[in-house]
């Protein structure tokens, strides 16, 4: 039986945030102010989106693999501190982007921009990768599905509405029509009719026509046979 993965449909949201973002940072004119604003907007939102993910992976996953696994979660401490030191490189490379003045000035602080978030995307995906590997083992070794669920939404409850709407956004832009539905329907649940009319129209803006097509169509089916 396939176990539940706390880390799916967070990651793959995250992931697609790296992907864009490094794709915007490559195709961006530092010396175009506008192109270079929107840059820098993205960034900041990637690191903050970071930094919350790892704050409540250290207050919620980690203590519960210290309990039997404090070695591991010694590791992951320390990875979590080398995240937090190279988002303050990125965010340190942004505000030299926004104070540069000339054109070769823009040109230079933009190019060290781009690759420092290299850097940060380079040991986030390997960092992901490895929390679903050897995280997710042992919670599977020693909690059930529903004791990981319920973790989750204890995750979901803390987190601030502004900022999971910035989640929602990159999840529904990174998962798949399947996962997509599964996950909008179990968010129906446990909301309010106004809170998940409101993710239906994110969903309808975020997604191209056709995929939230097929995805409402999913939808109408479950509810149907609920």
């Amino acid at each position: 039986m396939e176990r539940y993965n706390t880390f799916n449909i967070i990651h793959k949201g995250l992931r697609a945030a790296l992907y864009q973002t490094a794709l915007q940072l490559q195709q961006t004119d530092f010396t175009e102010e506008d192109q270079a604003e929107e840059a820098l907007s993205r960034v900041k939102e990637i690191v903050l989106l970071f930094e919350g993910h790892a704050h409540k992976e250290d207050t919620f996953i980690l203590p519960m693999i210290n309990e039997y696994e404090p070695s591991v979660v010694a590791g992951f401490n320390a990875e979590h501190e080398k995240d937090e030191k190279l988002g303050i490189e990125l965010n340190n490379a942004v505000k030299k982007v926004a104070s540069s003045s000339t054109l070769p000035e823009k040109i230079v602080s933009g190019r060290e921009l781009t690759e420092s978030f290299v850097r940060f995307m380079v040991f986030n995906l390997e960092h992901m990768a490895k929390e679903e590997d050897i995280i997710n083992k042992i919670l599977w070794r020693y909690y059930s599905d529903d004791e990981i669920k319920a973790v989750s939404s204890q995750i979901s409850a803390n987190t601030p509405p502004w900022m999971q709407d910035f989640y929602a956004k990159w999840m529904l832009r990174g998962i798949n029509n399947s996962e997509a539905t599964v996950w909008i329907k179990a968010i129906e649940k446990g909301v309010p009719p106004v809170v998940f009319q409101t993710l239906l129209q994110k969903a309808e803006r975020e997604l191209p026509a056709k995929r939230f097509q097929k995805i409402s169509q999913s939808l109408s089916l479950r509810m149907q046979t609920a």
